[in-house]
């Protein structure tokens, strides 16, 4: 559901055979989407071909021409100042940003739409959205995971800006990162929200490539719209594993001799011994040094030739590919010899009909997290849960040391427990699919730099409570309205009798707890829980959510708030009723 104002100048970027890219034309089609922005479509029925790897190839981009840090002209600043991960990434693309048609990204970045089409407001992460807006997420999960908070934004614009200034005498900044305070703070502040919009571009666009690019943005990967449901048509797939120095998944030597910077630092360290016993030998005559050293001296040499004429071989094949494919024609994968170890992939997973939208998947993401990462919800998403984390805290408050006393033992001893527990049944039932897994191969899904443990630190009721323990958050009701067993468990901690904890306290594990059913007493906590919950989401009783509950919303943004507080409101509803 990315902004695309101009996919006819991404479609010949594609066809640039200098982009060492292949978009399967023949088989897809780009146009408006019932999601909202463009989808891709099927031109004609697509069948896999069991005898052919590649017939469900719609998209295969060399990793080289994908925009990464790593790609960009200033990956060397990136490297010296240590900036990676998906700063990097927003660096690359506003410096390429800035270089306007001498960047060999233009087309892509140029189809960019950093605004809304309806308000022609910049689209912005939930974080800088207007108050009003923000108050509508209070109580919910997005609150809890600090999706509202400004706070990272800031941060990240100050290491940006500090990068910006470090880097100055080197390239002129782009203007997002040229504040001035000769400017008007209404100039300055434009440019922290264009800074703001890059990076929500950047976090709904991008994709995980491998421990050599990271992040990367990926012309028309980013065109397939996401779905919810597990009835994805097409998966994005890279390898993951290469080398972490160079990029190459094939023998680069860097596994032997160490990265790059390691060589050099061995060649000197051999220079400077040499150096070292020619002083010391004086006796030594000159034609003996020359001896010595000449068979290493030829070695080299030969190397370098070698590697030279290879070099040469790869460009004049390279001129030759560009000379013989016609850009306005149309071309294949085969045609432009794309190494398939050495790209990125859109392949079709199943059957597609002719005029189906082909859909893919940004991994099984919350309504809070597909709020933050990529700005809208969907209705009824099966991957929603709900977080009962600060309702605990607040009945902890409320019922004094017996209650903190036991919830200390879960948060240090029990939690860690029920987790081993867990990893053990999953590995259990998962070994089977682990082994037909390829573990070289990932079908990658856009980025995850934000975590579920990113929580805010205020509570409902009470600002000074923090839930910044994982345990609190593991501690939920999932989108069928049933509780987690670490809901479970600590709803059952909290209501045992002190001969039952004090028996616990002395065991060498808590499986009897693990497997204990909820009776009336923990059932009836939890429905409380519940209910707390319920009454922290005020955003219900707003005017906002009545227009949309009666189909009368406009706006985009606030349909997306709205969706997400009703499936809250419908998960918390469907564990009190299954309560009783």
């Amino acid at each position: 559901m990315s902004s695309t104002r101009n996919y006819p100048a991404v479609r010949e970027w594609l066809r640039d055979p200098r982009n060492r890219s292949f978009w399967n034309e023949d088989l897809v089609t780009v146009k408006r989407s019932e999601l909202g922005g463009l989808g891709v479509y099927a031109r004609r029925d697509i069948e896999l071909d069991p005898d052919d790897n590649e017939s469900g190839l719609l998209l295969r981009i060399d990793k080289e021409a994908i925009l990464s840090g790593p790609n960009s002209f200033i990956s060397n600043l990136l490297y010296d100042s240590h900036v990676d991960g998906i700063l990097a990434l927003v660096l690359a693309l506003l410096y390429e940003k800035g270089q306007g048609k001498k960047s060999p990204w233009f087309e892509y970045i140029d189809s960019f739409d950093f605004h809304d089409l309806k308000s022609h407001k910049l689209i912005v992460p939930p974080a800088l959205w207007s108050d009003e807006n923000r108050m509508l997420l209070e109580g919910t999960d997005a609150e809890l995971m600090g999706v509202i908070d400004p706070e990272d934004i800031q941060s990240d614009y100050t290491v940006c800006l500090q990068f910006a200034e470090d880097n100055a005498s080197i390239v002129e900044p782009p203007f997002e990162l040229s504040p001035n305070t000769k400017d008007p703070e209404e100039e300055n502040d434009r440019k922290f929200q264009l800074f703001a919009a890059a990076c929500f571009a950047v976090t709904s666009r991008s994709f995980i490539i491998d421990n050599y690019q990271q992040l990367a943005l990926v012309p028309a990967a980013d065109l397939f719209n996401h779905d919810a449901y597990g009835q994805e048509d097409v998966h994005f797939v890279a390898i993951g594993r290469v080398c972490p120095f160079c990029g190459k998944c094939d023998d680069c030597g860097h596994d032997e001799y160490g990265p790059p910077d390691s060589e050099a630092e061995e060649y000197e360290m051999g220079d400077v011994e040499s150096v070292g016993e020619d002083d010391g030998e004086d006796n030594k005559e000159t034609n003996n040094e020359e001896e010595d050293t000449t068979p290493l001296s030829m070695s080299l040499i030969a190397e370098l030739d070698r590697e030279l004429d290879e070099k040469k071989k790869q460009e004049e094949l390279e001129r030759a590919e560009e000379e013989s494919i016609d850009g306005d024609s149309e071309f294949d994968a085969s045609e432009l010899q794309l190494d398939p170890d050495q790209c990125c992939d859109i392949v079709v997973q199943k059957k597609v009909r002719k005029g189906q939208e082909l859909m893919n998947t940004y991994g099984d993401l919350s309504n809070a997290l597909l709020l933050s990462k990529y700005g809208f919800t969907v209705k009824h998403n099966p991957n929603d849960v709900t977080c009962l984390g600060r309702q605990i805290i607040a009945y902890r408050d409320s019922e004094g040391k017996k209650a903190d006393e036991r919830l200390q033992w879960w948060s240090s001893i029990g939690f860690s427990a029920l987790e081993k527990y867990k990893n053990e049944i999953e590995e259990e039932e998962g070994s089977e699919n682990a082994e037909d897994e390829n573990p070289d191969n990932e079908d990658v899904e856009m980025n995850d730099e934000d975590d579920e443990d990113d929580e805010d630190d205020t509570s409902c009721g009470d600002d000074s409570d923090s839930v910044d323990d994982s345990w609190l958050l593991a501690a939920s009701i999932d989108f069928c309205g049933d509780a987690s067993l670490d809901a479970i468990c600590v709803c059952n901690l909290l209501v045992m009798p002190e001969k039952g904890f004090s028996d616990l306290k002395g065991a060498d594990n808590i499986e009897a707890l693990i497997k204990a059913k909820m009776d009336k007493k923990a059932r009836k906590l939890l429905a409380e829980l519940c209910g707390d919950r319920l009454a922290c989401l005020s955003g219900l009783k707003s005017r906002t959510f009545q227009k949309y509950s009666k189909g009368k919303l406009n706006s985009q943004r606030e349909e997306a708030i709205c969706t997400l507080l009703e499936g809250e409101r419908d998960i918390l509803e469907k564990c009190i009723t299954k309560l009783g």
